[in-house]
């Protein structure tokens, strides 16, 4: 295993690229994402600390079908192809544990196809702030603090800076959200009256 440290805005891969190995993030933050040939982006999901991602290439040796991009100073522990090859030979549970990982990258892709195709900004903004407080996993009567900026939540709806603000401006006004510097706050209002529910 090896540590590799990447500064913040680094591109450890992109889609044209094979990862390389299996990363597991130690500290900082990365962006798992969608880079279109017409410079846009959409963001699927922010790679957290204790997290593992580059897990595709376990699977068909292919370049990654994503970008990964450092969200800050990352730092992370790094297994090369041939030797998650060999470990996954000694220890079957790795195979449980990487097809976890892929089902839950699955699964976020899907529901980013969906909400794109299917529904309208408003009701893509709504429904992305439920997931994210379902991954804070606050049960505090307080705000509900989602640890992503205005433009990344932008990115992962599709959506332009200006119309996610107006969007968010709305909630603001309704009392279900409050903007600030670099976060995101849901209110109790916002939780009482969504009602996130557990996704499993």
């Amino acid at each position: 295993m090896q540590s590799r440290a990447f500064p913040r805005g680094a591109l450890i891969y992109n889609r044209t690229e094979k990862p390389g190995g299996l990363y597991l993030i130690r500290s900082g933050s990365a962006l798992f994402q969608i880079d279109g040939a017409n410079g846009k982006r959409l963001l699927l999901k922010i790679v957290r600390e204790n997290e593992l991602f580059g897990e595709i290439v376990a699977y068909d040796g292919k370049p990654a079908p994503i970008a990964v991009e450092a969200r800050s100073l990352l730092s992370t522990d790094f297994i090369p192809a041939a030797r998650l090859e060999q470990l996954r030979g000694v220890y079957p549970e790795i195979d449980k544990a990487l097809a976890t990982v892929a089902t839950q990258n699955l699964r976020a892709a899907l529901a980013a196809i969906e909400e794109l195709c299917l529904m309208d900004l408003h009701q893509r903004a709504v429904v992305c702030l439920k997931r994210l407080c379902v991954d804070a996993n606050d049960p505090s009567e307080n705000n509900m603090r989602l640890d992503i900026t205005q433009t990344e939540f932008a990115s992962m709806l599709g959506a332009s800076r200006q119309a996610t603000n107006k969007i968010l401006g709305q909630l603001e006004r309704n009392k279900l959200l409050k903007r600030n510097f670099r976060f995101l706050e849901c209110t109790p209002i916002f939780k009482r009256e969504l009602n996130p529910v557990t996704v499993e």
